[in-house]
């Protein structure tokens, strides 16, 4: 598959095996580290494929995945702070998006509401929430915010999968590896079937030391996840500016075509297989 061209990535095709969808939380402990570019982009493909395809936004910051997949609604609908209050549901809060196949579950900084009021049962209750709303979504993609805040505590305990996302350098690797403590408290805790998937190295040189030696580490910890990493591209950073994903923003980029192939790999791991034929 590494050589396909973007028109060969489009005509593939996917269906769902699992009996209900999987849950991909995608995390960093920084902001700017290409986390929303990874949901978007996943999110994009595997609708591309057939796959029908919901975003939870748990970033209250206004650049995220709210911005770039503007929600096709009127303003004042339902976003997800209130699902957190317990003034709407997430069938309520769900939103269309410019992309086909692709819905959100939107947030603006209001979110932050939930740090501060701490409504009972936060932990829970994206768990609960998904499970009575699985009819007709065949993925979730959970963008959490860069912490671990109530939010992102509800998106790790409602999710199968999770997505590590680190830029290419020693000081993003050492503040991943602060992941490793609240994520296993999360696993003892709240969800002990938390699998990690998939590392992301984004703004990657393969050629350096460095990439070569971060991307050995990162195999090395995480053995039973894929490593896949993410080149560097400005044209891949204007991409939230013309709400597009890089499939059709920039559909021959290096970034577009590494994201495909992340997607690819996670196929089986989402529980979908390839369709053979018409």
């Amino acid at each position: 598959m590494s050589d396909m061209t973007p028109e060969q990535w489009r005509g593939l095709r996917v269906y769902r095996l699992a009996d209900r969808p999987r849950r991909l939380a995608i995390v960093n402990r920084k902001g700017g580290s290409g986390k929303t570019t990874t949901a978007v982009q996943l999110a994009a493909a595997f609708a591309a494929w057939g796959a029908r395809v919901r975003i939870t936004d748990g970033d209250p910051q206004l650049a995220s995945a709210t911005y770039w997949l503007t929600p096709q609604r009127p303003a004042g609908s339902p976003t997800l702070l209130e699902v957190f209050l317990g003034d709407a549901t997430l069938r309520d809060a769900t939103a269309p998006t410019g992309v086909p196949g692709v819905r959100i579950v939107p947030s603006l900084d209001t979110l932050a509401r939930v740090e501060a009021e701490r409504p009972p049962g936060s932990d829970t209750l994206l768990a609960a929430e998904y499970d009575a709303d699985q009819d007709d979504v065949d993925v979730e993609i959970l963008d959490a915010a860069p912490s671990m805040g109530l939010v992102t505590v509800a998106m790790l305990a409602a999710a199968t999968d999770l997505v590590i996302v680190i830029k290419t350098s020693t000081l993003d690797y050492v503040g991943a590896a602060e992941l490793g403590r609240p994520l296993k408290l999360i696993r003892r805790r709240l969800n002990p079937d938390l699998s990690t998937t998939a590392v992301v190295m984004v703004d990657t040189d393969g050629q350096t030391a460095l990439s070569r030696s971060l991307a050995a580490r990162l195999k090395q910890e995480y053995p039973d996840a894929i490593v896949q990493p993410i080149p560097h591209s400005v044209r891949a950073r204007e991409a939230p500016g013309q709400h597009q994903p890089l499939i059709d923003y920039a559909p021959d980029n290096p970034v577009t075509m590494a994201y495909w192939r992340l997607a690819a790999a996670l196929v089986p791991r989402l529980g979908f297989a390839w369709k053979v034929g018409p």
